[in-house]
């Protein structure tokens, strides 16, 4: 059986990973800042089939990203969650006599 000691570091060992899901899930939108996503943003760097080729890719792309900064902020909940649970049950561990 675990010790109390041994369930509040693997608490703050979950909680610090969760602080850096969070921290990685909210700089995921400025991947693409600056970089054209409309048709008319683009046309000064691409044209005809090739713009229609990095819009599409590009738009993928932000959905994907999208997509990993849910995962992101999902996995930092479940972490936090676990961390309670590892300090909910370090509380009930008696201490050493």
């Amino acid at each position: 059986m675990p010790t109390k000691d041994q369930l509040l570091r693997e608490a703050a060992d979950k909680e610090a990973l969760a602080v850096t899901f969070l921290r990685y899930a909210r700089a995921l939108p400025d991947t693409f800042e600056g970089i054209p996503s409309r048709p008319a943003d683009c046309e000064p760097f691409w044209r005809g089939p090739a713009a229609q080729r990095f819009l599409t890719q590009i738009l993928r792309l932000r959905r994907e990203l999208d997509d990993l900064e849910d995962d992101c902020l999902a996995t930092a909940e479940s972490l936090r969650r676990r961390a309670r649970r590892l300090r909910e049950q370090a509380a009930q561990v008696p201490d050493p006599a």
